[in-house]
């Protein structure tokens, strides 16, 4: 692990800038040799194709744009190697007519030494800073590579191990092909298992070292530069063993000590050395120029292929390795589902006429059903909201028709009955419908029933009491009809509640049902805010756990070259499954980052960025997962374990 000050970015950012500049004036440089000014325009032209400064901390989302500068860079390297070479073929022309050869940088050609010498150096160091920067992105290309390569990886153990765990459901999910091949064609578990966590422990040794070497190269200053020789050195080296097969353990196959692996495709990579690396100490010629960015050309060509075959050998070797898709996984439910689909259709098509009947019987059903209990009620709603319209169960004129009858009978009878009744008394009983002057008289006929019935006014006055009787029968229907009319919006909406909770039953029923599905087909991880924010945070708690080990080691730091501080603690491979635990945080968050609100999402991905954030110190890492835990909720447990509960 390399520590290094912050501001070696902007250090390394100018030393490019500054070099290219030089490299400009001295391609316009009138006294300088016509091969020298040309070797100095490339060598500005390809250092302003890799002059931007690349994320190593983040090399998976640099990575396209990385590809694409190399691209360029060996478009421009590919023309510039067949123009010198026409060149070579006219100098070597010039030479069999007699003419002088191409100039080469030394003393003795015009100017000074002390230019030439200038000259030359300058040369040199835009030589190696732009063998550096090339290397530098294809170190970080790589490390994007072999992320990408192992990504699948965390989640394959944590499947196969489950498996493990459920022996009887491993055996149910397992392909039924594979119940048909001999033992000695079998991978067990243990061998899965085995395979994925052995070329994990590889490749993120790898990552470690060509994380070192790329912030070596990175963050090399002016001082430095006589230093790269052997840092470009190591950083092929490193390259070559990243695009290599070695580490790779395919599953192999058998139980016990008989078990064969199967023939896997070996990949190498063989990049060629900077011309300049052995020639410190002698004058560089343009021809030595030409002939290491053609060189470097061939690298980059090479790292091309090295990434197709890298990628290939990968699929390869752990296909066998990686979590079945769902579909395979649930290749029984499935065929239960075709199974029982089949024997529906056979039973439709042999018994056509009651299905007809059942449909239409249902559909009758749902009719009835919907016009009682949405159409109907809707449209009274309407009515009494929009329309103002409410049904009466009472007639009002034939209630006023009641009461005159009942008054004119009261009226009459009280006539006949008390003459001597005064005029205000009568109007009295007649408006307010007093029916005490009947019962007075129906209480005195009575005790001679048969006599009075016959002669008396026993009948007149049961007439006058079924009147009343109507009277108040129809005023009791009136309260009704105000009772509905207060209600009747009411009693309305609770006719359509039956609608609702069928029709919402229904939707929830379809929608649980949908995602099950979907759940048990898609090749999603996860499907809920919860389970995003447990994976967080563990990765959080493993990034937290590295970065302490890494902390602990600032006490017995030794200082390094250029003024750089080592850390013993954390080796290549924590450093390489640091960088893993990274990606997978900033990936995860991205893919599911629509499942947050807007405020979480801004938050959160500053966070991300201040974690990832090259040149920051463990202590401000560790202070930033911090703040990322008491500050977004969803990161904190809110709820009682179990285990508390019993």
């Amino acid at each position: 692990m390399v520590l290094v000050p912050s501001n070696s970015f902007l250090a390394n950012s100018r030393r490019v800038a500054s070099t290219t500049d030089a490299l400009v004036a001295l391609s316009r440089d009138a006294s300088a040799p016509m091969a020298v000014a040309r070797q100095a325009e490339v060598l500005a032209r390809a250092l302003s194709l890799v002059a931007a400064p690349c994320a190593i901390a983040a090399p998976t989302r640099a990575r396209a744009a990385l590809v694409s500068a190399l691209d360029e860079l060996a478009a421009l390297l590919e023309q510039h190697g067949a123009i010198h070479t026409t060149d070579v073929d006219a100098d070597v022309d010039a030479d069999a007519d007699g003419a002088s050869p191409a100039p080469v940088l030394s003393a003795s050609d015009g100017g000074g030494a002390s230019t030439q010498q200038q000259r030359q150096q300058l040369l040199r160091t835009g030589l190696l800073t732009l063998w550096a920067r090339a290397t530098t992105y294809a170190l970080v290309i790589a490390i994007a590579d072999l992320i990408a390569a192992i990504d699948f990886i965390p989640h394959a153990l944590r499947f196969w191990k489950a498996q493990r765990r459920r022996p009887v459901r491993a055996a149910i999910q397992q392909n039924p092909l594979e119940w048909l091949k001999p033992e000695s064609e079998r991978i067990t578990l243990d061998e899965r298992i085995y395979s994925l966590e052995s070329t994990l422990s590889a490749v993120l040794e790898k990552l470690g070292h060509l994380k070192d070497a790329a912030t070596r190269l990175l963050h090399a200053t002016d001082s430095s530069v006589d230093a790269l020789p052997s840092l470009l050195a190591v950083a092929l080296r490193q390259l070559e063993l990243a695009y290599s097969s070695t580490g790779v353990a395919p599953p192999r196959k058998g139980h016990g000590a008989f078990k064969t692996l199967a023939p896997l495709e070996f990949a190498s990579i063989q990049l060629e050395r900077c011309v300049t690396t052995d020639l410190a100490t002698i004058e560089v010629t343009a021809a030595s120029v030409r002939q290491s960015l053609v060189l470097l050309h061939t690298n980059v060509a090479r790292l091309d292929v090295a990434r197709e075959k890298l990628a290939r050998s990968f699929h390869d070797a752990l296909a066998p390795c990686r979590v079945p898709s769902k579909l395979r996984q649930r290749w029984l439910h499935l065929a239960v589902t075709v199974a029982c689909v089949a024997g529906g259709a056979a039973w439709i098509a042999r018994n056509q006429r009651e299905f007809q009947d059942a449909v239409e019987a249902a559909r009758a059903a749902f009719e009835d059903f919907l016009t009682e209990h949405m159409i109907e009620p809707m449209q009274a709603i309407v009515a009494e909201v929009l329309l103002n319209q409410k049904p009466e169960i009472q007639d009002a004129a034939a209630l006023r028709d009641t009461k005159e009858s009942l008054r004119r009978m009261l009226s009459d009878f009280v006539r006949d009955t008390n003459p001597t009744t005064n005029s205000e008394e009568l109007q009295r009983v007649v408006r307010e419908m007093d029916m005490s002057v009947v019962s007075l008289q129906y209480e005195k006929q009575i005790g001679n029933a048969v006599r009075n019935l016959m002669s008396g006014d026993i009948v007149r006055m049961l007439l006058i009491q079924v009147q009343f009787i109507k009277k108040e029968l129809m005023v009791a229907m009136g309260a009704i009809d105000e009772l509905m009319h207060a209600n009747q919006l009411n009693l309305q909406m609770m006719a359509t509640v039956p609608t609702f909770l069928v029709f919402g039953g229904a939707y929830q029923l379809a929608k649980e049902l949908f995602f099950q599905v979907y759940r048990r087909t898609s090749e999603r991880l996860f499907y809920d805010p919860a389970e995003i924010a447990g994976f967080l945070r563990n990765i959080l708690r493993d990034i937290e756990r590295l970065l302490n080990k890494q902390n602990r080691g600032s006490a017995s730091g030794r200082a390094g070259a250029a003024g750089v501080l080592v850390d013993d603690v954390l080796g290549a491979r924590d450093m390489g499954l640091l960088m893993l635990l990274l990606h997978q945080l900033r990936d995860v968050f991205d893919a599911y980052k629509d499942l947050f609100r807007d405020e979480e999402q801004e938050r959160f991905d500053e966070d991300l960025n201040d974690l990832i954030e090259e040149g920051l110190l463990v202590s401000q890492q560790l202070a930033v997962i911090q703040r990322m835990y008491h500050s977004h909720p969803f990161l904190q447990r809110t709820k009682v374990s179990r285990w508390l509960l019993h």
